[in-house]
C-alpha cells in the first residue's frame, strides 16, 4: 500500500505526473474529516479524484482507499462518536461519499496528539463503538446494492508505550477487514544522537530488539500489538521512509568530546542521495540500516538494501502487508540514479518474490 498525501504535494514538489500507479496494488489517499456532523473535505484532496478515476480505469486491479481522520483532541467529534444515536447518523453520510466515489476502501484514522490523555475527549470502547458500527453499515450496503463491500481498515499507532491504553486491540481487529500498525521507533528516532543515547542503537530503521529491553525497534510494537489481540493475517506493517539529518551544531575539535546535535529532516530519500554525493561514507548497522557520516554529521534514512529487509521481516512473520507512509518521501524525481521511486520498486519486487 501506498499513500498519497494529496493536501501536502504542492509542497513535496510530486505531482500525479510523477507517479507510477503499477507500483501500488492498493493507493491510499489523506484524508476528509469530520465536521459538525457532515464529512469536511478539502479541496486539494477532491481535485485528486479525476486523477484516480482515470488511473483505476486504466488499471482496474488497483485499490483505491480513502482515510477518514481526525484528532484524538477534538471534543466535538468525540460527542459525536460516543453518542450512538449522533454516529449513526453520521456514519451512513461516510458510506454514500466513499461509495460514490469509488473507493474500494475506507480507513478510520484517529490521529494521536493533542487531548491523549483527557478522558472528556478519548474512551477506547467509545471509538471500538464506532469502527463496529461502520463495518456494519459497510456490510449492509453491500447487501442493498450488489456491490463488493468496501474494505475497512482500522489504524494503530503503537509508536510510544504511552500509547498502550488508547485502544480495545481485540475489537479493533474483529470489527476491522485489515488493520493497519505504525511500528516504528518514533521517539527514539527523534531523539536519536541529540542525547547522546547512541549513534547506532536509536536508527528508527532497526527491525530486532538486542536485548530484552529494547524498546528502539520494529519487533516490539509488533509483537505488543499481537499480545493484546492483534491478528497477523490481518496487519498491515506501517513504515515511513525517514530521512533525517543530525548536525553538530556546537564544533569541538577534541575527538574525545561527544558532539552535540540537532537535527532537520531531509523530504524524501532523493535529497538523501544529492546530500551524501562524493562526501560521506555509509556504514551499515543491525538489519542493514544505513547511516551515512558526513564528517562528525549523520544522516539516518532508509535504502533499497534496508527495505528488502523490512519486506523480509513481513514475509517471515506473516503479516498481511507493507504500507508507505509517504510516497512523496521516496525518490520521485530520480536524483539517485535508479529511476523514479526506486523504494517503492523494491518494495513491490521483494514482494513478488515467493
Amino acid at each position: 500500500m501506498c499513500t498519497l498525501h494529496a493536501r501536502t504535494m504542492s509542497q513535496s514538489g510530486m505531482t500525479t505526473a510523477d507517479i507510477d500507479p503499477t507500483l501500488c496494488p492498493y493507493l491510499r489517499i489523506k484524508f476528509v474529516e469530520w465536521l459538525n456532523d457532515a464529512l469536511k473535505v478539502d479541496r486539494r484532496v477532491s481535485d485528486i479524484y479525476p486523477w484516480l478515476w482515470n488511473t483505476k480505469a486504466k488499471n482496474p486491479s488497483i485499490k483505491i482507499v480513502l482515510t477518514f481522520s481526525n484528532i484524538v483532541g477534538f471534543d466535538k467529534f468525540y460527542e459525536m462518536y460516543r453518542t450512538p444515536e449522533r454516529r449513526l447518523k453520521f456514519i451512513p453520510l461516510l458510506v454514500t461519499y466513499v461509495r460514490n466515489n469509488k473507493f474500494d476502501g475506507v480507513e478510520l484514522d484517529l490521529d494521536m496528539g493533542f487531548g491523549l490523555r483527557s478522558p472528556q475527549r478519548y474512551h477506547i470502547d467509545r471509538w471500538a463503538d464506532f469502527v463496529e458500527d461502520v463495518q456494519t453499515a459497510l456490510v449492509e450496503e453491500a447487501k442493498r446494492s450488489g456491490k463488493p463491500k468496501i474494505v475497512l481498515f482500522g489504524r494503530i499507532d503503537e509508536r510510544a508505550e504511552y500509547l498502550y491504553a488508547f485502544y480495545n486491540v481485540p475489537r479493533m481487529y474483529r470489527h476491522s477487514d485489515l488493520i493497519i500498525l505504525e511500528a516504528w521507533a518514533f521517539y527514539s528516532q527523534w531523539v536519536g544522537p541529540r542525547l547522546n543515547i547512541s549513534l547506532t542503537s536509536t536508527h528508527h530503521c532497526k527491525i530486532y530488539k538486542t536485548n530484552e529491553n529494547d524498546k528502539n525497534c520494529i519487533e516490539y510494537y509488533v509483537n505488543s500489538v499481537m499480545a493484546k489481540g492483534g491478528i497477523k493475517e490481518k496487519t498491515i506493517l506501517s513504515l515511513y521512509l525517514m530521512a533525517t539529518f543530525f548536525y553538530e551544531h556546537k564544533y569541538n575539535l577534541d575527538p574525545k568530546v561527544l558532539p552535540n546535535y540537532d537535527r532537520f529532516q531531509f523530504n524524501n530519500y532523493g535529497e538523501v542521495c544529492e546530500y551524501k554525493k562524493w562526501r560521506s561514507n555509509v556504514t551499515r548497522v543491525y538489519e542493514q540500516c544505513p547511516i551515512a557520516m558526513v564528517g562528525r554529521n549523520v544522516i539516518y534514512y532508509d535504502d533499497e538494501i534496508s527495505m528488502v529487509e523490512k519486506i523480509k521481516y513481513v514475509k517471515k512473520n506473516g503479516l498481511a502487508g507493507f504500507e508507505l507512509l509517504d510516497m512523496s518521501a521516496d525518490d520521485f524525481s530520480g536524483n539517485c540514479g535508479k529511476g523514479k521511486f526506486p523504494l517503492m520498486r523494491t518494495v513491490l519486487e521483494e514482494c513478488r518474490k515467493p
